[in-house]
């Protein structure tokens, strides 16, 4: 008899998703330093990529439901920093959040069909 401690995709993608949510809700709460002004906001790629990482990961584990899901997420965590002392709610961040959800969901969600047509 073979016990196997690797848990089923979707179940894993869901723990990955919860782990990475909390990550970011974790980020978004330390107190921002001014940044100095650039020509290229390298920030809007960070902002783009992490999400985008949350979209696919939402993709993977929870399929349709997970876009709305994470769009949603992502508004409300670039709103909340309105809490945060040195932080700025920013229309651009906003829009990287969103724009890397659904990249990365898209990305995602193309993997999961491949999977499942796979197996």
């Amino acid at each position: 008899m073979v016990i196997s401690w690797q848990l089923p995709d979707m179940r894993r993608y869901h723990i990955y998703l919860m782990v990475w949510g909390l990550f970011l809700i974790a980020l978004s709460f330390i107190p921002g330093l001014e940044m100095p002004a650039r020509k290229f906001p390298a920030d809007k790629i960070l902002h783009a990529l992490t999400f985008g990482y949350l979209g696919y990961l939402a993709a993977r584990s929870l399929g349709w439901w997970g876009l709305l899901v994470v769009l949603i997420f992502g508004a409300i965590n670039e709103l909340q920093q309105f809490l945060v002392p040195g932080r700025h709610v920013a229309v651009l961040d906003l829009l990287a959040n969103e724009a890397g959800i659904i990249a990365g969901f898209f990305i995602g969600f193309i993997r999961r069909r491949r999977a499942l047509q796979a197996s």
